[in-house]
């Protein structure tokens, strides 16, 4: 445990040292604000009661959030590896596992100060401009953010520990990025469909990308309405009940946490420094 706490004060202190931690709040803050004043002044969805300024929160956080954590987690490792540095680390009386543990715990204590400063500063820039009306789920954001910032720092560092250099890792990271949220939908729920007519194989698509696993959850808190959820939303509501859905859901994300955490455990024992 000393050892892994070694690291994971090193990471802290460098995300102070690098500055990321408060330029991304910053302009989380920044984005969230302008989001407010541009489409507050709008209102309301019509009869659907479902605010546009907390909508478009949830998709500037699906859109930063992830890249954010990705690009942290590919470079944790890998650029350790180019600098040469990751040997000289290896050569202290500290194992792969717990350098891993210690980077991983680090990078996410990091991510969420500065998802906490950037929702923070949002929120009280937002409160000067219009009421706060409901709290509650402004904050599940911020526990849906945070878990999602996980998951993806543990996907982040599997690239890293198969990458050679930084640069490499990134790559990889950005394009995992583009899928994730730019194409997952449309390929995924073409793939499901053209496999199973039945339309069940949607399930494990919601499940198989942590994004849109979040995207539902933040949704389904916030509005029931089928089309507002989108069919993977609509699909996981209608046939397996929003309780049961939430769990799965939720479970999911874990899994998405835990599964590549264990598998960059296991193979940052065998990969050469």
């Amino acid at each position: 445990m000393r050892e892994t706490s070694v690291i994971l004060r090193k990471e802290l202190r460098d995300a102070f040292r690098s500055r990321w931690l408060l330029a991304f709040a910053a302009t989380f803050a920044v984005l969230a604000l302008t989001l407010s004043l541009v489409q507050g002044s709008s209102g309301d969805l019509g009869a659907q009661g479902f605010n546009r300024t907390t909508a478009g929160l949830i998709n500037l956080c699906l859109l930063l959030v992830p890249l954010l954590a990705l690009v942290l987690g590919a470079g944790a490792i890998a650029g350790e590896r180019e600098r040469g540095t990751l040997a000289t680390l290896l050569s202290q009386p500290i194992s792969p596992a717990q350098l891993v543990l210690g980077k991983y715990f680090g990078l996410v204590l990091a991510v969420w100060m500065a998802l906490a400063l950037g929702f923070g500063a949002a929120g009280m820039l937002m409160a000067l401009v219009s009421p706060v009306t409901d709290v509650t789920h402004y904050m599940l954001f911020v526990v849906l953010s945070a878990v999602l910032a996980a998951a993806m720092l543990s996907v982040g560092l599997l690239i890293s520990v198969f990458s050679d250099g930084r640069l490499k890792a990134l790559s990889v990271a950005i394009v995992v990025w583009f899928l994730l949220v730019l194409l997952y939908d449309l390929g995924a729920v073409g793939l499901a469909l053209s496999v199973s007519s039945s339309g069940r194989s949607l399930l494990l698509v919601v499940l198989g990308n942590p994004i849109e696993a979040v995207r539902i959850l933040a949704i389904m808190s916030l509005e029931s309405d089928l089309d507002i959820l989108g069919p993977l939303g609509s699909y996981v509501t209608n046939e397996v009940g929003r309780g049961t859905g939430v769990a799965l859901l939720s479970a999911a994300l874990a899994a998405w946490i835990a599964v590549p955490l264990a598998a960059t455990l296991h193979f940052a024992a065998s990969r050469d420094a």
